[in-house]
């Protein structure tokens, strides 16, 4: 089970003598989202009451990749994306009508890691020249990280072939053949150490990815507009559910009853950092990113896509 299943994560509850949606029940919020580490406070804030508290009703929709759901929120099928901003931006970049309106994750050191198996002939970065990689989904911030990784070792972009995969469904995919290597985040980076003793022969978010803001919490422009105190309510929950789980005696206690794993894999894994404030400045390191490796075909000024 990943870290937030298709349900409710919260139940209703409304009354009190406080104006707006507490006042009138709670209001509902579909949030499409993925099985990973990252995510971890979302899951937390509905664990603790943190959206209850703010008059929200939260219900969370597993998702393969923020690229896949887009349409969906763009549809008005989502509310909330879980995503990473290489998508987001992406979409903007074709007009797209999305906001990053909180920041979730960024990388530390061993958050993410291309793997092998124990026997391949794999060995660093230089290896993966000519071979393939399996990620969740293709044009997303595991393919830029590992081009960019992979550049400063001297292997460029078009030498790296990568085919898409879910996560759920990667270490069988690499036991199988199916790829050489595996971008996987935690918790299957753990498990697959467990399991497969896979090795690392590169973490994609060093050198020139290091510290690199990786996901957030995505709406549309006209959710926003027409729902201010919602987007308000759920930043403040979640920015104290960031703060939160920045505490590993917080965080893997969730990760054991939320998703899934055993105490000894929440204790192995590697946490993210979970910003409690957005910093456009540092997503913008993703936009330059895309440009340089020719994700995007003109530059993009984060502080539009960013809302205040």
């Amino acid at each position: 089970m990943g870290l937030l299943a298709s349900a409710p994560v919260l139940a209703a509850c409304g009354g009190g003598d406080g104006g707006g949606a507490a006042a009138a029940g709670p209001t509902e919020v579909r949030v499409g989202t993925l099985p990973i580490v990252g995510a971890a406070p979302l899951a937390l804030a509905a664990a603790q009451g943190l959206f209850t508290a703010g008059g929200l009703a939260v219900t969370t929709e597993r998702v393969q990749s923020g690229a896949v759901a887009l349409p969906a929120l763009v549809a008005g099928d989502l509310d909330v994306l879980f995503g990473n901003h290489v998508s987001t931006i992406a979409a903007r970049s074709q007009n797209l009508d999305v906001v990053i309106i909180a920041e979730a994750s960024r990388a530390r050191p061993d958050n993410f890691s291309v793997v092998v198996l124990p026997d391949s002939p794999v060995r660093q970065p230089t290896d993966l020249s000519g071979r393939t990689i399996g990620v969740n989904a293709l044009h997303n911030i595991a393919g830029l990280t590992v081009s960019a990784v992979a550049g400063a070792a001297g292997v460029t972009a078009d030498r790296l072939t990568f085919v898409e995969i879910p996560f759920p469904d990667m270490t069988n995919a690499l036991a199988n053949g199916r790829v050489d290597a595996a971008f996987l985040p935690e918790p299957f980076l753990s498990e697959a150490r467990r399991t497969l003793t896979v090795r690392t022969v590169m973490d994609p978010c060093s050198g020139p990815t290091a510290d690199l803001p990786i996901d957030g919490y995505v709406v549309t422009s006209r959710f926003a507009e027409e729902n201010p105190d919602v987007v308000r309510a759920f930043r403040d929950a979640l920015g104290e559910a960031q703060r939160r789980c920045a505490e590993r005696a917080v965080l893997e206690p969730l990760l054991v009853s939320s998703a899934g794993v055993s105490a000894e894999t929440a204790a192995q894994i590697s946490v993210s950092a979970y910003p409690t404030t957005t910093d456009a400045a540092q997503i913008q390191r993703v936009a330059d990113l895309m440009l340089q490796f020719g994700a995007l075909t003109a530059p993009i000024d984060v502080n539009e896509i960013v809302l205040g």
